[in-house]
């Protein structure tokens, strides 16, 4: 069950902005007491801002964030925060991962989600695409992207690798790639099939609600082309 908690707007900001700003969307983590990845999440709020609007608008640091519901507290809890020139909502539910077994490459045309729209009609559709697997793999101008909701890594013997061209920086794979845990590779959909050039065994999917030590391995044998 989703709650919703008044968000209130950005103190600074002049209401003056029209209703047919788009929508964006942060997906914060609440787990172990706490709020995860903050300071990525408000750089990610800040750059949304500064390319749309022309102003990072003194995006907060996020410590404002209101507190998570008592019943909810000792969960895993997704929180959703919506804005745009100012905050609109905050939204807390729990979290649930879903099982994801199998994977189906689809071509993502010109899809374009390098900032992370509250409107995802277009990746829901590409998701449609699926068939008789689990979820997608998009791949966009013959390159291997993410899913469409979150990044992949693929692991190569002691290797873990991330495609050099995601539709979406996510938080999480920001954080595994400035930490040095992930690298980038130019990856095409031969490049994640067996007998591929990079050894690549399997497939995870991450994103700020699925962090690497929780996201369970996808054989490749179980991408379909």
């Amino acid at each position: 069950m989703r709650q919703r908690v008044p968000g209130g707007t950005d103190k600074s900001i002049s209401a003056t902005m029209t209703q047919n700003n788009p929508l964006f969307i942060e997906t914060i983590r609440w787990s172990d007491g706490k709020f995860h990845l903050l300071e990525l999440h408000r750089r990610r709020m800040e750059r949304t801002r500064l390319e749309v609007f022309g102003s990072a608008c003194g995006v907060p640091d996020l410590t404002w964030l209101p507190p998570v519901p008592e019943n909810l507290k000792n969960q895993t809890v997704k929180c959703r925060v919506i804005y745009d020139i100012a905050i609109r909502s905050v939204e807390f539910e729990p979290y649930a991962q879903r099982k994801v077994g199998s994977l189906k490459i689809v071509d993502g045309g010109g899809i374009d989600y390098h900032l992370k729209y509250h409107d995802r009609s277009a990746l829901s559709g590409l998701a449609g695409m699926r068939g008789d697997a689990d979820e997608v793999i998009i791949v966009k101008d013959g390159f291997i992207t993410d899913t469409s909701y979150s990044n992949l890594i693929f692991a190569a013997g002691d290797r873990l690798l991330t495609s050099d061209r995601p539709l979406l920086h996510g938080v999480m794979l920001s954080h595994l790639l400035e930490s040095g845990k992930v690298s980038a590779a130019t990856l095409r959909p031969d490049d994640i099939l067996p007998g591929n050039r990079y050894g690549i065994t399997s497939a995870f999917m991450v994103n700020a609600m699925l962090p690497l030590d929780t996201a369970k391995p996808i054989d490749i044998s179980n991408i379909i082309r």
